[in-house]
């Protein structure tokens, strides 16, 4: 057996001088391999003339390209908040027709209006004239009142 002791600084230098130089020469040999190996390849290859790089784009006026995108995208946005626009001023102007209509009405005595939204709810003259404590002639006026007010609204 191999006493180790014995080895000193020395030796153990050289010992790790000739493993590196192993290393050394078994890389250079693999690269030296693949050099060739590229060689061989480009050979291989049929030689293409480099075509020059193709000339840049001309400048675009950045400005135009936004405000053509900016009016294709907003302008179905644009149409449909107008046409929601004159929905809603349609729907105003009607608003405004119907409490013209009611302020032009004579006021309803606090013991008809019950009556009256009884009618407007399709009771009967019976029933109006029960729930409200009044005569049934009453309630068959105060039901002619709420139909003619209906007729006269639409």
């Amino acid at each position: 057996m191999i006493d180790l002791s014995a080895i000193g600084w020395k030796e153990a230098a050289l010992i790790a001088l000739i493993i590196l130089a192993a290393y050394m020469g078994y890389a250079l040999m693999r690269l030296s391999m693949l050099n060739a190996r590229q060689r061989d390849e480009v050979a291989i290859a049929p030689q293409e003339a480099v075509a020059p790089p193709p000339p840049p784009p001309p400048p675009v006026d950045l400005q135009a390209e936004l405000d053509a995108l900016f009016d294709a995208r907003l302008a179905p946005l644009m149409q449909a908040i107008e046409t929601r626009l004159d929905l809603i001023e349609d729907r105003l102007d009607g608003v405004g027709r119907r409490i013209e209509t009611v302020n032009q009405l004579p006021p309803v005595a606090p013991q008809y209006s019950e009556a009256l939204s009884l009618a407007a709810r399709g009771y009967s003259a019976q029933d109006i004239a029960e729930q409200c404590g009044m005569s049934v002639g009453e309630a068959e006026l105060v039901l002619n009142l709420a139909h003619s007010r209906d007729t006269g609204e639409r």
